[in-house]
C-alpha cells in the first residue's frame, strides 16, 4: 500500500482510459473493470462508495481510500474553525471532486499491488 503523496495527487498519472484487470485465484479467474473518467459516484458518496461497492472489493482497497477520506474529514474540520461557512463548502466540495478525479486511479494502483494483470 502506497501512502505517498503523489498516489494521492497525481493528476498526470490518473486512469485515462477503461482498463480490464483479471487475476487467477484458487483456479477461478477473478476479473475488475477500471474506468477511464470521473467516477460520480465517488464524488457523491466518498469512502463509502468504496466500502458498498461490489466492484471495488480487493484487499486492501479500503484502507487506501479511507485514508484520504479522514484527511479531507480533518482538513474539513480544521477549516471550520478559522474560516466562514461558504469557505468550509468551498473546500469540501473542491475534495470530493479531487476524490472523484482520483477515484479510478486508486483503485487501479491497488489492483496491481494485489497482482491483478492489465488484459489487452
Amino acid at each position: 500500500m502506497n501512502f505517498a503523496p503523489s498516489e494521492w495527487f497525481g493528476f498526470n498519472k490518473r486512469a485515462r482510459h477503461d482498463m480490464t484487470f483479471t487475476k487467477t485465484i484458487n483456479g477461478e479467474t477473478s476479473t475488475k473493470q477500471v474506468y477511464g473518467h470521473f467516477n460520480v459516484w465517488a464524488l457523491l458518496f466518498t469512502w463509502f462508495y468504496a466500502l458498498f461497492s461490489v466492484r471495488c472489493r480487493t484487499p486492501f482497497f479500503l484502507l487506501k481510500t479511507a485514508v484520504p477520506f479522514l484527511g479531507m474529514l480533518s482538513l474539513n474540520m480544521v477549516t471550520q474553525l478559522f474560516f466562514s461557512d461558504q469557505v468550509v463548502m468551498s473546500i469540501g466540495l473542491l475534495g470530493d471532486i479531487w476524490y472523484g478525479f482520483m477515484f479510478e486511479t486508486w483503485f487501479r494502483n491497488q489492483l496491481v499491488a494485489n497482482g491483478y494483470q492489465q488484459t489487452a
